[in-house]
């Protein structure tokens, strides 16, 4: 019954204080993300949130950030990259 889209993404979503765990200068990737166990598979469609505080200098990569989680990650020193 209905429409099923085959192309919708399923996002893994990873809050900031997810982050905390890394120490400073992190590079923060799907695959690291995977290794601590912080998501389940090895998802590329990453989506960031601003849930908690981040005190950490991290460089992390996703698909899309939330705009509060970008604005938290360049206020604590950090980079994002949008891959």
């Amino acid at each position: 019954q209905g429409f099923y889209n085959f192309n919708k993404k399923k996002y893994s979503l990873v809050n900031l204080e997810d982050l905390e765990i890394f120490e400073d200068d992190t590079l923060v990737t799907s695959q690291l993300l995977t290794e601590r166990q912080i998501i389940k598979k090895n998802n590329h469609f990453i989506k960031i949130l601003a849930k908690g505080h981040l005190t950490k200098r991290l460089i992390v990569q996703a698909v899309k950030f939330s705009k509060k989680a970008k604005e938290a990650i360049i206020k604590s020193g950090g980079q994002i990259q949008v891959v």
